[in-house]
Formats: structure tokens, C-alpha cells, sequence
């Protein structure tokens, strides 16, 4: 029997017939909780690389810091020296007239002098992780790396990154 309520606007029920609710026929599989193996695997392998590259960028970044360290100090180096030449009338006798620098790790400082004390060559020679590099300086004012690694050198500049001069 068929009949139309007002509530339903329109729609006819069959009084006494069940209602059907609208279901998935399947119950739902409830879904794994993890990860697999391959995923794990290339997760790790990602991370290794990342990391290789982040350790190889960050020991570069450290040998070029100190390289700077380096030839800041010998910067200031020689301005002490043209200091000592004012109040003396030469760079030293018998050794420089100023104490070598010796705040960065892994450079060892030199100084000789030239002309019976009127000319000098300072420089900052790398030891250990930073063995390869070589920066000089004279009493002109003559700014040199003697070595670096993978560049051409030496030239009249101070290299801090390969093949760039500061």
C-alpha cells in the first residue's frame, strides 16, 4: 500500500516495508599501521647522502673560515710591523719587531726579514686538515697564496675559495 506523507514532499513509502540503509557491502579492512621494508631501505639510502653532502659541505666551509682567520691576521700582522717601522726605522733586527700571530688553529705564522730590516715577508703556512694552503704578505702590501687546493696558483691575491681572490 502506498501512500504520501506530508513530511516527504513528495515521496511515497510503502508503509510496512523495511527501510534499506545504503551500506558498503564489505565491512571496511581496517588498515596496517607501518612501514615496509623498500620504504625503510630507501628512507635510510636518502639520508645517507644527505648527510654525505651536508659533511663534505661543512668541512669545506670550516678550512675556508680558518683560511680567513689566516689572512686576517696576517693583514693585521702587517699593520703592526708598518707600526713598528714608524717608531723604529725598520721591521726588526735580527727577527721581526712584532710577535707572530698565533689565534688560528691549524695555521703556523712566519716571518722573515730582508734588507738589513727594511723589507719583510709574512706568512701563514696550514697544518693538518688545512695542509695545502700557504698565504703570504710583504711590507708592500703585497697580498699572495702560495697554495691552495685545486687552483692555480700562486698568484697576487688571497684565495679563500678556489679561483676567487678577496
Amino acid at each position: 500500500m502506498v501512500t504520501s506523507r506530508a513530511g516527504w514532499a513528495g515521496r511515497t513509502r510503502i508503509i510496512g516495508a523495511p527501510r534499506v540503509r545504503r551500506e558498503l557491502s564489505a565491512p571496511p579492512t581496517p588498515r596496517a599501521c607501518g612501514f615496509t621494508l623498500v620504504e625503510g631501505v630507501v628512507t635510510l639510502l636518502v639520508l645517507s647522502v644527505l648527510a654525505t653532502f651536508a659533511a663534505n659541505s661543512y668541512s669545506s666551509y670550516v678550512k675556508r673560515a680558518r683560511a680567513v682567520d689566516a689572512v686576517e691576521q696576517l693583514d693585521q700582522f702587517r699593520t703592526h710591523m708598518e707600526k713598528a717601522f714608524q717608531d723604529n726605522g725598520n721591521y726588526g733586527a735580527g727577527g721581526c719587531a712584532v710577535s707572530l700571530p698565533t689565534g688560528v688553529s691549524g695555521f703556523v705564522f712566519s716571518c722573515q726579514l730582508a734588507q738589513n730590516g727594511q723589507a719583510f715577508t709574512a706568512s701563514a703556512t696550514g697544518s693538518g686538515s688545512v695542509a695545502s694552503y700557504v698565504f703570504s704578505i710583504n711590507e708592500q702590501g703585497l697580498r699572495r697564496t702560495e697554495a691552495f687546493p685545486g687552483a692555480v696558483v700562486p698568484v697576487d691575491c688571497w684565495m679563500v675559495e678556489k679561483d676567487k681572490c678577496r
